[in-house]
């Protein structure tokens, strides 16, 4: 089981991920998918803006932190004001 701890940990860094994707010009979106066991993947679409190997690392931390993503974007940013006035 995970610390509260350890969940706002995760919180915070998927906060700065997002704030950090956004300046990017990438777009988030979270879709139902079956075959993950979450229920649900984080997609990044804009990556080819960006070189491969970069590409390749912004898609491996959205996966870590994909708990985190999912709740910034379906709505829990309702604790995180400048994530509203970026949107």
């Amino acid at each position: 089981m995970t610390s509260y701890a350890e969940l706002n940990r995760q919180r915070r860094r998927a906060r700065s991920l997002y704030l950090e994707l956004r300046s990017l010009d990438l777009s988030l979106a979270v879709r139902p998918d079956c075959q993950d066991l979450r229920g649900y993947r984080v997609e990044v679409q804009g990556l080819r803006s960006l070189s491969p190997r970069h590409a390749d690392r912004v898609q491996q931390r959205v996966e870590e932190y994909a708990p985190g993503l999912a709740r910034i974007l379906d709505g829990a940013s309702r604790w995180v004001p400048e994530l509203r006035a970026i949107r």
